[in-house]
């Protein structure tokens, strides 16, 4: 008996398939082991202290849930007498990082014929070719995971610390510059100087014709806040309504420019590229984009989609080719289309697989597809179909007419395609363009009739509007600018922007990302104390280019022609630089956090009093020093229970009191308050009090359950393989709107029953079976 291990459950089931029996195919289900993240001293450590030459050895700790589960997997293959284990996780960087832990965990528990495999696509002559041929864990690429994450844990934790003076949650290595391109966009905007312009068009002969107003050389050429010329705008309102008037009358046709052009595919998709086309065509975004990858490639449909590659697989582009021939015919086969990463011989190993493409190019429509997948994999067939297909063919007519009493010409162009190309590829999932010339007769005098008006609009058009200011990042188009500043990586993109969401540095609205006032607050306030300045380097730790470095970085560690250690170590000195001088910056002003509590502390204290303390120092003259010191008096002086409630409390309790719907002055009567302005703070103070009684009040009162309960039901239906209905059923609901929240409500009862399934609960049960080796291992 031999076992192979995956990440996912889904993908286990589709090659157990392939492999049948005489095989274990099981699923680790992510991470088993990572950094400590426990309340022990090791959970909170920011580094580990290791020699130049060497990289740090934390006790790497089970992730949850993964003791139990990987437990009884060695249980299962001791009994099934497994004599090899193939370790299959994903392959990239954290795909052999796994790989790595699981080799150690097997090893320590016996097992000795262990191989790493891996394969860009799950299909049975991949996933058996793979096998055949077996291998080691490549240690380039864990210890560019470890580097990664001992960098994401230093700045996690020294940053996050540092922001929380300004009661923000966090900082990170490239979710902070990622929200700095978000906090930017909206100050350009906040700065935009709208320009206003005239412009006249009508339709007629089935085409839209503009009014040009002005040469470029013109005294009066409109221009924009740039200086963009554009002959089809004008200031002048008499020259606009001089165009209105004369094209009422109809065209006459004053010259004619024929001529050719012709559209070139684009390679197959890499990650970003997927992202952003999902994004502006099906309006998805990338979490959700990523989700419905992950399940083709689990089915085996689609190659691995965490790829920055756009070179594919030989026998793939021939059996695409056969299609397209037997399908269109010859003359649509082009020479194929590389991207600049193909076209460089970039070496970069998370670009060293496959771009996304089908397994079976020949099959355009798989059966048994969810709506969802069959669109997400049509649009992944088509644009390998069109790599692998010549360019498309238009002709065009570039036109002048004159309106008679106008002295200026009015511009339309004509196009339509002669030969199809690559664009046959995506018939039915795109709008088709004209394929026939203009039904008019394009001739120089020929006069043209104006179209009937349309139900939106009128025909002619005099418009009157202002330049607009540039739009805000949608989720997609923020992926393109990460993926243009070289931050983030394939398997990163959508986790990044998950957590500006979640942290709320940026709120959605109708689809595009604004910054929260935490995000201006984050970017524009805390990241700047980072200044690289002192090191004469321009910019801050959180810019883009010392982010984009340090990706390049453990790009390098992959391909090994850069030190793991090295690089360690001169990331974690440089950063300890710049994080002493943040702090001695922070002390020579109080933070807002300061400033509030003095405000707090003070707003009951009489001014001699207030003078007392402060020595007569106004708190915005103070230094950060001063003002913590000031405050430490204060404190002792007048305890927390003395003072008004925080407003933190005061929220909670306004939130808690329209939950069980009770008005402010009966909320307050239990506690023997009048209103929540006499509410005292600290833990013993009637605040706290009342918060208590409340949540007790509030436990009976039926609720909606909470985002953060929903999406944890979520992942634990998916690795337990259910649907909606299936696990709402185990507490008797009929679906998500029937479950109820709170911590005594259904929501959590689901939880619990869901993790009970998935192995184990949240609290770590004691098991009469001997605990797997490696349970506390401190071996790197």
């Amino acid at each position: 008996m031999d076992l192979l291990i995956v990440e996912s459950g889904a993908k286990s089931k589709t090659i157990q398939k392939y492999l049948g029996k005489g095989w274990i195919v099981a699923a680790c289900n992510g991470h088993v082991r990572d950094l400590p993240n426990s309340r022990t001293k090791h959970g909170k450590k920011a580094m580990w202290a290791s020699t130049v030459d060497k990289l740090p050895q934390p006790p790497w700790e089970w992730t949850e849930n993964s003791e139990r589960h990987i437990g009884r997997l060695l249980t299962k293959a001791k009994e099934s007498d497994v004599e090899n284990i193939y370790i299959a996780t994903d392959p990239d960087r954290e795909g052999e990082f796994i790989a790595w832990q699981l080799v150690q965990i097997f090893s320590e528990n016996g097992f000795s014929n262990i191989a790493r495999v891996t394969f860009n696509e799950i299909t049975k002559t991949a996933v058996q070719a793979a096998i055949d041929v077996g291998g080691e864990v490549n240690q380039n690429l864990v210890s560019a995971a470890m580097v990664r994450r001992f960098m994401d844990r230093l700045v996690g934790f020294r940053a996050s610390k540092f922001s929380r003076s300004w009661s923000l949650p966090a900082m990170g290595r490239v979710q902070t510059p990622t929200l700095g391109f978000i906090v930017d966009k909206e100050l350009e905007r906040e700065a935009f100087v709208p320009q206003p312009y005239f412009a006249v068009h009508a339709d007629a002969g089935g085409l839209r014709w503009n009014a040009r107003f002005h040469d470029k050389g013109d005294t009066d050429a409109w221009v924009d806040d740039k200086g963009k010329f554009n002959s089809e705008r004008t200031n002048d309102s008499k020259l606009a309504n001089n165009a209105y008037t004369a094209v009422a009358n109809g065209l006459t046709l004053a010259t004619v420019e024929p001529s050719q052009y012709k559209r070139n595919p684009d390679p197959p998709f890499t990650t970003d590229t997927l992202l952003m086309k999902a994004g502006s065509e099906m309006s998805w975004n990338p979490r959700r984009t990523m989700k419905i990858a992950g399940e083709l490639y689990n089915a085996g449909h689609i190659t691995y989609m965490r790829t920055d590659s756009t070179r594919t697989n030989a026998a793939a582009r021939d059996d695409v080719k056969l299609h397209i021939r037997e399908t269109w015919g010859e003359d649509h086969l082009g020479e194929g289309v590389l991207g600049p990463d193909a076209k460089s011989g970039a070496s970069n190993v998370q670009d060293a697989h496959e771009a996304i493409r089908p397994t079976v190019p020949k099959n355009a429509s798989p059966a048994d597809l969810s709506t969802e997948q069959a669109r997400l994999y049509r649009l992944i067939w088509a644009r390998f179909a069109g790599s692998q297909m010549n360019p498309s063919r238009y002709e065009r007519f570039s036109m002048t007419a004159a309106a008679a009493g106008f002295k200026r010409p009015f511009a339309g162009t004509a196009s339509w395609r002669v030969h199809r190309g690559w664009e046959a590829a995506f018939e039915g999932i795109r709008q088709e363009p004209a394929t026939t010339p203009p039904s008019f007769d394009v001739s120089v005098g020929t006069d043209l009739t104006l179209d009937s008006a349309k139900e939106d609009g009128e025909n002619p058009c005099l418009r009157e509007d202002e330049t607009k200011p540039p739009p805000r990042y949608k989720q997609h188009s923020l992926v393109q600018q990460m993926k243009k500043e070289g931050i983030g990586r394939p398997s990163t993109y959508a986790a990044t922007i998950g957590k500006l969401l979640t942290r709320k540095y940026v709120v959605e609205e109708n689809k595009s990302l604004q910054p929260s006032t935490e995000g201006r607050t984050l970017w524009l306030d805390v990241a700047p104390f980072y200044d690289r300045s002192s090191h004469g380097i321009e910019g801050h730790l959180f810019g883009t280019n010392f982010t984009s470095e340090m990706e390049a970085n453990l790009d390098a560690i992959e391909a090994g022609s850069s030190s793991a250690p090295q690089e360690w170590h001169t990331f974690a000195e440089h950063f300890q630089s710049l994080h002493l001088a943040a702090l001695a910056k922070k002390k020579l002003t109080p933070t807002p956090k300061q400033l509030a509590y003095y405000e707090r502390l003070t707003q009951n204290l009489s001014d001699e009093q207030i003078t007392t303390y402060s020595s007569g120092k106004a708190h915005e003259d103070m230094t950060g020093t001063e003002i913590r010191e000031i405050l430490d008096v204060i404190t002792k002086a007048h305890p927390a229970e003395t003072l008004p409630a925080s407003e933190k409390q005061t929220s909670w309790i306004v939130a808690l009191a329209q939950s069980v719907e009770l008005p402010e002055a009966d909320a307050c009567a239990l506690v023997e308050v009048s209103s929540f302005r006499d509410l005292t703070g600290g833990r013993k103070g009637t605040a706290s009090k009342l918060i208590e009684q409340l949540q007790v009040l509030a436990k009976d009162v039926p609720r909606e359950p909470s985002e953060k309960q929903l999406n944890w039901i979520k992942t634990l239906m998916a690795r337990a393989e259910l649907n909606e209905a299936e696990a709402c059923a185990l507490v008797d609901a009929t679906g998500f709107t029937d479950l109820q929240g709170g911590q005594g409500g259904t929501a959590s009862k689901l939880i619990t029953v869901l993790k009970k399934r998935t192995g184990g609960s949240a609290k770590k049960r004691k098991s009469k079976k001997k605990a797997p080796k490696g349970k506390k291992s401190k071996k790197s």
